[in-house]
């Protein structure tokens, strides 16, 4: 039987992106312009509708039903967008990423494609979300009796035991995913709908997979991590400078965000789209990141040989 080499497995993305660079920047664009630029472009409607109530409620009028419905409106209309964006991001993304691990010299397009790998890649995605409510809903059916039991409690400790009493049903989601894992590269490998499969593939390799998880958890904590240390040192960074002292005090910060919201909202577009450029890349790795050991650890189990260099 074949043993799963652990770290390997766990820190294949950063091979992925030391192989490809260019690739996770095409990936970052591909990103950006199908899953940031339609929100980007919904939320003006959204944008125009609450900039009219805020108007309205300066005149001290009540805003009227025919200015919340085109705000609803927009609302409606961006939720089944974003949720198609998303997953085609997601198939045609993962599609890469799985490519660029499984068969790497398939490098044509940095990767990328839409086509019947990418679309089984879906269905699984839509299949496994499904199921993946139920279980939540279970879960919270099991939660539910015992916050109403401790509803008298300090809130600390109804979260504790709250989260006590849903030891056993994470410990099943986490002994689910280990089984079912696989499911998702493998789908990709054969272009067929691969679910039961993984079971029979990660018999015997289910501790090493688990050990996967957990590093791939680890990164995530010490990421999370720098990006905190990051940004408190960015804050303290502008507040020592005196950025907000002095002319930008709390009265001009009130007076800006009182304006018009088209207003200040030009006035921070360059700032979002700044935040919207470094968000797609650092999406991008991270996505690569945590998604290729999944791939390897497919390779490895079903005896592919190695990525070229």
């Amino acid at each position: 039987m074949v043993k799963l080499d652990v770290v390997k497995a766990a820190f294949s993305g950063f091979g992925v992106i030391g192989r490809n660079p260019l690739a996770v920047l095409v990936w970052a664009l591909f990103l950006g312009i199908v899953g940031v630029a339609p929100a980007f472009a919904l939320l003006g409607s959204f944008a125009g509708a609450l900039a009219r109530i805020i108007a309205v409620d300066k005149q001290g009028a009540e805003p009227t039903p025919d200015m919340i419905l085109p705000m609803l409106g927009s609302i409606f209309a961006l939720l089944p967008v974003l949720m198609l964006t998303g997953l085609v991001v997601r198939m045609v993304l993962t599609g890469a990423i799985y490519r660029a691990v499984l068969f790497p010299k398939d490098s044509s397009w940095f990767y990328l494609r839409l086509g019947a790998r990418e679309l089984w890649l879906a269905l699984l995605f839509i299949v496994v979300g499904i199921i993946s409510f139920l279980i939540s809903m279970v879960m919270m059916g099991f939660a539910l009796p015992v916050a109403l039991l401790s509803r008298d409690q300090d809130p600390m400790v109804t979260m504790v035991i709250i989260r006590a009493s849903m030891l056993p049903a994470y410990a099943v989601m986490a002994f689910l995913f280990v089984r079912f894992c696989l499911a998702f590269p493998m789908t990709f490998a054969d272009s067929k709908f691969r679910l039961m499969e993984s079971w029979a593939m990660t018999r015997g390799n289910g501790w090493r997979i688990l050990l996967v998880l957990l590093l791939l958890i680890a990164l995530a904590l010490v990421a999370e991590l720098i990006l905190v240390v990051l940004i408190l040192a960015c804050l303290f960074a502008v507040i020592g400078a005196g950025a907000l002292s002095g002319d930008w005090n709390e009265a001009r910060i009130t007076a800006f965000f009182a304006q018009d919201p088209s207003v200040w909202m030009s006035s921070l577009m360059p700032w979002l789209i700044g935040a919207g450029v470094v968000g797609c890349l650092a999406g991008a790795l991270v996505t690569v990141i945590f998604t290729a050991p999944w791939a390897d650890a497919y390779r490895q189990l079903a005896g592919s040989s190695e990525p070229a260099a």
